[in-house]
């Protein structure tokens, strides 16, 4: 990172967090007042530097405003609690549709044929920009516990592409961990849909098994979202990630699973 960054982002967060801002997490985020303090200071910076840095764009008549900025800043944020890396570096613009869109490009799905006018909730492009429907964004923060975070999920894949591919395996903290990374992922993922292969559920939800990046997306969210029931049914897959993101949701769920 140049010096000039350095020193534009702590000229950033050198400044107070707008009190309007504070009250848009108290009132639009529920899970703001379970986090500890130096959490949401972490957070506050994280936010100041994410709004100030990232090209935000309403999409379809959106109004960008604070609240839509703060807002999905926090829930991004929560995934660099303990990650050193970066501030999404490979994310520059943050594109928001009012609702649901239908992407027209096409692409080639699980089933090998091409499809066109999917409807998405939001999209992570490889150094492109990420795009989120604002109501299910809003509905993720204002009703945390669902195991269904669009934003978190979308910037998930962006750590993943970090690695120069998405694959489900994000820049890991040292060499170490990454054969203990895709013992616990190739082995979890092969229970997972075999379990919805026999007609079952499970706490990871069937679009976690398209492949291994939506496995590692879909896994974030459940984790971050849902950690009470993730630990729970699937323990070995709640400590890999507590373990890559260096925070334990479980505490922030305590009396309100």
């Amino acid at each position: 990172m140049s010096i000039f960054k350095q020193h534009h982002r702590a000229k950033i967060t050198s400044q107070p967090f707008p009190g309007e801002w504070e009250s848009i997490l108290e009132s639009g985020w529920g899970l703001w007042p379970r986090l500890n303090d130096q959490e949401r200071a972490t957070l506050r910076d994280t936010i100041q530097i994410l709004v100030d840095e990232k090209y935000w764009e309403g999409c379809a008549g959106v109004d960008v405003d604070d609240r839509t900025k703060v807002l999905i800043a926090a829930m991004a944020g929560t995934l660099l609690l303990d990650r050193p890396l970066g501030y999404f570096p490979n994310v520059h613009t943050i594109l928001v549709y009012p609702a649901a869109y239908v992407q027209s490009q096409e692409r080639v799905g699980s089933d090998g044929l091409v499809h066109t006018g999917s409807s998405n909730l939001g999209e992570a492009w490889y150094n492109g920009p990420v795009v989120l429907s604002w109501k299910d964004a809003e509905e993720s923060a204002l009703h945390p516990g669902r195991a269904n975070n669009v934003v978190q999920h979308e910037f998930a894949h962006t750590l993943d592409m970090q690695t120069g591919m998405t694959n489900g395996t994000p820049p890991m903290r040292s060499k170490d961990e990454y054969g203990r990374w895709h013992e616990v992922m190739t082995t979890q993922f092969a229970e997972v849909l075999a379990c919805y292969e026999r007609g079952g559920r499970d706490v990871i939800r069937a679009y976690g098994v398209t492949n291994v990046a939506e496995f590692f997306a879909v896994t974030t969210e459940t984790f971050y979202d849902a950690p009470v029931a993730l630990n729970a049914h699937r323990p070995a897959l709640y400590d890999a990630f507590r373990e890559f993101y260096g925070v334990d949701p479980l505490q922030w769920f305590d009396g309100h699973a």
